[in-house]
């Protein structure tokens, strides 16, 4: 018969050798968002120094922002008039 917690044991045991193993090697890092470089682990914005990433940066916040609305707006048109006739207040 199998003995699946003593297979389980093992394979837990090599993986935490295999994680402490490359975690020596590898410093704590992150990565530029946009053209992937590394950065230092400590910055809050995670954009390297590069004009050019900062641009496209904001350029994709700007769009996320103007998405948001578009979907606000288009939830409000397609569900006011249901909610208002679900009320009475639309005949």
């Amino acid at each position: 018969m199998v003995d699946a917690k003593a297979i389980k044991d093992r394979v837990s045991k090599k993986i935490s050798t295999t994680k402490s193993k490359i975690s020596a090697h590898v410093s704590a890092h992150k990565h530029c968002r946009i053209c992937g470089v590394n950065i230092d682990h400590k910055l809050e914005v995670r954009v390297c120094k590069d004009p050019d990433c900062i641009e496209k940066l904001e350029k994709t916040e700007r769009n996320d922002k103007v998405m948001r609305i578009m979907f606000f707006v288009f939830v409000l048109i397609f569900f006011g008039p249901l909610l208002l006739s679900s009320v009475g207040l639309l005949g």
